[in-house]
């Protein structure tokens, strides 16, 4: 038998929101949760918000208070995020919250699922020169695939035990970065207050640094070549970059201010994306908001104890960001960063201790990297509509 597709309007009401006068005081209070596109971080489900509203500011807004268990999505920014509401919520004017017709139809679940892997198609319908918005119309107009209820809550309890095999290997990966830290904190101390006392160095004194750039963009055969190309967007929670979104040739290279810096190197951007810090995990040429790191051979430190010296810095290197709308740090500022430098037998102690630790996250990464590409091909096996 064929599967069948029926259209969101037929199966689901929406309802929308609104947002209480900023002017009135005793519209706001700590009484009531009240949803907006802010409070729709990771993940598919709103335990959360940031502002909460009176019963006066409900009963004079255009708000509604939706009841924990239903779907709310956006219409305007954020186009693409839907969550599953585990409180009682009042909503503003851009999302919209989702109410099954009968549940014996359509399976909850198995419509946030749905909803969820069709991001793209959302994103892709939005209008708007500046702030990207849908219709309810456009929502309405959305066809799920509809197969027996049973079948729907098979898939989406498949897709719930694949995503929760997924957070639990993302929280391995945080205790351990919190196992790092821990340690670092208990071999030198606070990085920033240097409690302990030991010998600073100023960072132009540790270490060379070299910028990058930009080839021409108006020039086709500088770009998608062999050679990989590092800009902020490719910074991920990884310490090591790989995949880097662009590429370019050596005539790019040849063309620019950019420089091929070598696999194993320390790179870190100056200008958005403050206090991330990496090592190239290939041969790669970087933008002009990256600089590459190269320890000097004085024998002061180690390029394993910079790294997670920075890393452990990286609220202090952010404070240091400058600029009106895009914050960065000049070169002067970089130079001048105090870096505490502890006798190379303790630095070596350490890092052997964070390599052995970064191992295991890396094994983490891997499981973690097939679990999603498998939670994505169920997706696209359940509700791709050419299969």
């Amino acid at each position: 038998m064929s599967l069948v597709f029926k259209e969101l309007g037929v199966l689901v009401d929406f309802k929308g929101g609104g947002t209480p006068s900023r002017n009135v005081e005793e519209y706001w209070a700590n009484s009531i949760p009240w949803a907006t596109v802010k409070d729709l971080n990771e993940g598919i489900t709103l335990t959360e918000t940031q502002e909460f509203i009176s019963e006066l500011g409900l009963k004079n807004s255009a708000s509604n208070l939706i009841t924990k268990g239903t779907i709310i999505i956006p219409t305007r920014m954020a186009l693409g995020k839907v969550v599953i509401s585990e409180i009682d919520v009042a909503i503003n004017q851009d999302l919209k919250a989702v109410f099954v017709k009968d549940k014996e139809t359509l399976d909850v679940k198995y419509l946030l699922r749905f909803l969820e892997s069709n991001k793209e198609n959302i994103v892709s319908m939005g209008k708007g020169a500046t702030v990207k918005g849908i219709t309810l119309d456009q929502l309405k107009a959305m066809k799920i695939p509809l197969p027996p209820i049973a079948e729907q809550r098979r898939i989406a309890s498949i897709l719930d035990k694949v995503e929760e095999l997924c957070q639990k290997r993302q929280q391995a990966i945080e205790k351990l970065d919190q196992l790092l830290q821990a340690t670092f904190i208990d071999m030198f101390g606070d990085p920033i207050c240097n409690a302990k006392g030991l010998k600073i160095s100023k960072l132009n004194n540790l270490v060379s640094i070299k910028g990058g750039g930009t080839p021409s963009r108006n020039v086709e055969e500088y770009w998608n070549g062999d050679i990989p190309w590092v800009t902020v967007k490719d910074f991920k929670e990884n310490l090591f970059i790989s995949n880097a979104i662009e590429s370019i040739t050596m005539n790019g290279v040849n063309n620019s201010s950019t420089n091929i810096i070598p696999k194993g190197t320390l790179i870190m951007p100056t200008r958005m994306g403050l206090g991330k810090i990496a090592l190239t995990s290939e041969n790669v040429a970087i933008n002009q908001d990256i600089k590459a790191l190269f320890i000097k051979d004085n024998g002061k430190i180690l390029q394993h104890f910079l790294l997670y010296f920075l890393l452990f810095i990286k609220k202090y290197i952010i404070s240091l960001g400058k600029g009106a709308t895009v914050k960065g740090i000049t070169l002067d500022e970089l130079n001048s960063l105090n870096i505490i430098t502890p006798s190379l037998d303790l630095q070596e102690k350490w890092s052997k201790i964070a390599l052995s630790i970064e191992d295991l996250k890396q094994k983490l990464y891997k499981q973690l990297s097939i679990q999603n590409q498998l939670f994505i091909s169920l997706q696209n096996q359940f509700f791709n509509s050419d299969n």
